[in-house]
């Protein structure tokens, strides 16, 4: 019995990491960051900034000419409060977050959440 827990144990161990959604970054360190649920629900709109300053919309790679219209069609369904996500790595010029940010403010999105992990005491 010992023996199934410990295979299940790390089959279970080997598959969360590749169940994660978007794209993984270093996210930057927050002591009090405010809980967002949706950001880990499957409609939520995610964009990821990764180390070398790629963007990313959930999985897939945008540049950022195509940002705009791609932001607009992932709101084309008529939403009342337009809200995404951003992921932005710690290595990312903070310039180039802010340009991201009004590219996003460009399609009508008006809330824009900037994910962080929460700081360990």
């Amino acid at each position: 019995m010992a023996d199934i827990m410990l295979v299940l144990l790390i089959i279970f161990m080997i598959t969360t990491p590749l169940l994660q959604t978007g794209i993984t970054v270093n996210l930057p360190k927050a002591k009090n960051p405010l809980e967002a649920q949706d950001a880990d629900s499957k409609d939520a709109v995610v964009v990821a900034l990764d180390r070398q300053g790629r963007i990313f919309i959930g999985r897939n790679p945008v540049s950022e000419s195509t940002l705009l219209e791609s932001l607009t069609k992932k709101f084309s369904g008529g939403e009342i409060n337009k809200i995404m996500y951003l992921k932005a790595d710690t290595a990312v010029l903070y310039g180039t977050v802010v340009s991201i940010v009004n590219k996003c403010r460009q399609t009508g999105v008006e809330r824009i959440g900037l994910m962080t992990e929460k700081e360990r005491r």
